[in-house]
């Protein structure tokens, strides 16, 4: 293998977060009764996504990013719920989803038969993130799992980086690569840290940004070249 390490983000990367998401939503909204219109889902997603990067900023505090989407949810539906109500039975609903992207089990099961070591590091929530590793049996296959929500720091931030190499041993930089769909979060915080990085884009994006990955890959199967190399 050419990396010691492996270091795989979750959402987008491993787990359909698109598809948990909707699912999980529609199971929301039919619960608390709210009048949609057919785009609730953009609205929703556009809302998270905002309060996503604040959060990756250190703007707000996971607890403030769990209310705080819903609150400018219901306010963009012109409907009035209890937000903490709704964000509890939200992530509930979200930590029982178990959808992957395609590929991602066999990669796992490869490499882990191969003797790779791996990682897996994500900004999500610890009660979202903890049930769907079990639910999905994803702990065999890491021997370490970083999650931001249980150490206080997210990534793209350096010391996310410090704290999960502190976890595998402190390698060798030269001996660990990133792989994750997020240039603002994964590739961004792994160069930062002097990583090599794999950008997971399977939408084909152009990177209008100044974030350069070392790799950019459309689907898990196009990992094998560079890590077997």
């Amino acid at each position: 293998m050419k990396y010691k390490w492996v270091l795989f983000d979750a959402d987008d990367t491993l787990w359909d977060f698109s598809k948990s998401a909707r699912h999980a939503l529609a199971k929301t909204i039919g619960h608390f009764k709210i009048k949609i219109s057919p785009d609730y889902y953009d609205v929703y997603m556009g809302i998270n996504k905002l309060v996503w990067d604040a959060y990756e900023r250190h703007e707000i505090t996971s607890a403030e990013l769990r209310t705080i989407r819903f609150e400018k949810f219901l306010d963009a539906l012109g409907e009035y719920r209890d937000p903490e109500e709704m964000s509890s039975y939200y992530l509930l609903e979200l930590s029982k989803t178990e959808f992957l992207i395609k590929g991602a089990l066999p990669l796992l099961e490869q490499l882990k038969r191969d003797g790779q070591q791996l990682c897996l590091i994500t900004n999500g929530l610890k009660d979202v993130q903890r049930p769907r590793i079990e639910n999905t049996g994803f702990e065999k296959y890491f021997e370490t799992i970083v999650i931001s929500d249980e150490i206080g720091v997210a990534k793209p931030n350096a010391s996310f980086f410090e704290y999960a190499f502190s976890e595998i041993g402190k390698p060798e930089k030269e001996e660990v690569i990133v792989i994750g769909d997020s240039l603002k979060s994964d590739i961004k915080g792994g160069n930062g840290f002097g990583l090599d990085t794999c950008w997971f884009n399977p939408k084909k994006n152009a990177n209008l940004s100044k974030i350069q990955p070392t790799f950019e890959i459309d689907n898990l199967e196009a990992t094998k070249p560079i890590l077997y190399l």
